[in-house]
């Protein structure tokens, strides 16, 4: 039987038994989603890309850790919100929001000038405002908007209960909406 078709908790435990091919299912299954997240949490690209190399080192580095009775995809975001921590707390100097719109571009139709331009700008004013949210409302409003994760995970990636992450998604969006409504009056 192939790898792909089984659970990421099966997977984790072949991880544990020290099976390689086990990791890059993983690694290939998850490659997308927590690159994005860590995109959004870092706001730059170059370092995400690190971010994400230096997350499954630690998957491997802990997978006997790992309660495989638990959900898979919190204990990773878990890992990624940590290494976004430290790595934060290791920074001197700000970083510059870099916005990454050709993800949310059609691929079927060529995006005029001006729709470039207007989505450039939208897309750095909504990092911006992101970017300035407590880190546990911008985490779970991340998680949950763009990584669509389900309050339950982000409660357990948050290591809190259900109802106080669904209080800090709509705690952030609130912030967000009062952020940019001088921007959707314009």
């Amino acid at each position: 039987m192939q790898l792909r078709s089984h659970t990421d908790e099966w997977l984790m435990q072949e991880v544990a038994r020290e099976n390689r091919d086990a990791l890059e299912v993983l690694i290939r299954r998850h490659a997308n989603p927590l690159l994005t997240f860590l995109r959004r949490m870092t706001h730059d690209q170059h370092h995400s890309e690190e971010q994400f190399q230096e997350v499954f080192l630690l998957v491997w580095r802990h997978r006997h850790r790992y309660d495989w009775q638990r959900p898979f995809r919190p204990w990773l975001y878990r890992i990624a919100l940590n290494r976004c921590r430290t790595d934060g707390r290791r920074a001197t100097l700000p970083t510059v929001p870099v916005p990454d719109h050709e993800d949310e571009l059609q691929a079927w139709r060529e995006p005029s000038p001006v729709d470039t331009a207007i989505a450039t700008e939208t897309s750095t004013h909504v990092a911006a405002a992101v970017q300035c949210l407590p880190e546990k409302q911008r985490t779970a409003v991340v998680l949950r908007i763009w990584q669509n994760l389900p309050y339950a995970e982000i409660a357990e990636t948050l290591e809190c209960n259900e109802a106080t992450a669904r209080s800090h998604v709509f705690t952030a969006l609130a912030k967000l909406r009062e952020r940019l409504r001088p921007l959707l009056r314009d």
